[in-house]
């Protein structure tokens, strides 16, 4: 049996092969170019087991080597360095390293998603940067209005009397107009390609069973019980709702030192998208009335102040989905007027 790590990087991947004694068999810097990385594995005798490190570029990688039939698995960056300086006494993580760290049975392996789910988190981060772009040319629209001193005639500068008043009647110096017509022409686009693409998260919702059960809870629509499906993928995969928080970065740090224990900041490790869209939905909660999500939300915001009040909520949400979606059983809201 050999053991594989792989340092990957933009443009090249630097790849180390050892034996079951350790010792290197086999080393190579290559182009990221799928022949001769296909090329180093097809000279290697015996099978071989594979380390990636996690990073952004990885998955052409990984579906090109188990597509080959190797046996791959994707590390965990942070908890691979914690790992590596303490046993190797060495701070980078290189291909050697992670080879070395494989056959001792120390790579905490990182959750590789399906091709479906793949698909769809793709999808949904798509929508959410399309959004953000939108944003930034609204901010952009906002900074002309300020620069010459113009206040917006309705609340809404982007609904329809807005736009009018964008288009028409607003009165720019000749350089500021121009700059308005293309963030304008930027904002449209993006806003309707924002739409298609919701129209089509919600179809998707709206035939997925686990995204019907999500939706029986406060504070959770359409778009966000399908970012839960995409991140969570299987409860099944999480023992208990603890687990679940702590992929979700919601459960608190903890600083011990001797007999003493301190609980901090929340961790914030884990799937960003999941804790941003249950924070969205807290929020929606803290809007609701009649509600036991609700009663919680008012509880620790008189305790704990707004901000640790949506973080609590947030957690309390994630404890309702890991049930709901367990039980495989809808929320039941023993009030009233909320839903």
């Amino acid at each position: 049996m050999y053991y594989t790590g792989i340092d990957l990087h933009k443009k090249t991947s630097f790849i180390t092969t050892i034996d079951e004694r350790g010792q290197v068999v086999k080393r190579a810097n290559l182009k990221n170019v799928t022949n001769e990385i296909i090329k180093y594995f097809d000279d290697l005798v015996d099978d071989t087991r594979i380390v990636i490190e996690s990073m952004s570029s990885w998955y052409w990688l990984y579906d090109l080597l188990t597509e080959k039939g190797l046996k791959v698995i994707i590390s965990n960056p942070v908890k691979t360095k914690a790992i590596a300086s303490a046993k190797i006494k060495n701070d980078k993580v290189d291909s050697h390293m992670l080879a070395q760290l494989l056959r001792a049975d120390l790579i905490p392996e990182s959750h590789v998603s399906s091709m479906d789910t793949r698909k769809l988190k793709e999808l949904l981060r798509h929508r959410n940067r399309l959004v953000r772009d939108a944003g930034r040319m609204k901010n952009r629209i906002h900074a002309l209005l300020m620069k010459n001193n113009l206040q917006q005639p309705c609340s809404d500068l982007f609904g329809k009397q807005g736009l009018a008043f964008l288009y028409d009647d607003i009165e720019l110096p000749d350089y500021h107009r121009e700059q308005l017509k293309t963030y304008l022409f930027l904002y449209e686009g993006i806003k309707t390609e924002v739409d298609h693409l919701t129209k089509r998260i919600y179809a998707m919702a709206k035939a997925h069973p686990v995204a019907n059960l999500l939706t029986t809870i406060p504070g959770i629509g359409p778009l966000v019980a399908m970012i839960i499906v995409a991140e969570v993928e299987d409860i099944k995969r999480f023992p208990s709702y603890q687990n679940l928080s702590s992929y979700a970065g919601l459960v608190p740090s903890l600083d011990s030192s001797g007999s003493k224990e301190r609980m901090g900041r929340i961790t914030k490790q884990g799937s960003p998208y999941l804790r941003t869209a249950l924070v969205e939905s807290a929020q929606v909660i803290a809007r609701l009335k009649n509600c036991r999500l609700n009663i919680f939300f008012r509880k620790r915001i008189i305790r704990a102040g707004y901000a640790k009040a949506i973080t609590a909520t947030a957690h309390k949400i994630l404890q309702v989905v890991y049930y709901v979606w367990r039980n495989q059983a809808p929320y039941l809201e023993e009030y009233n007027g909320c839903g």
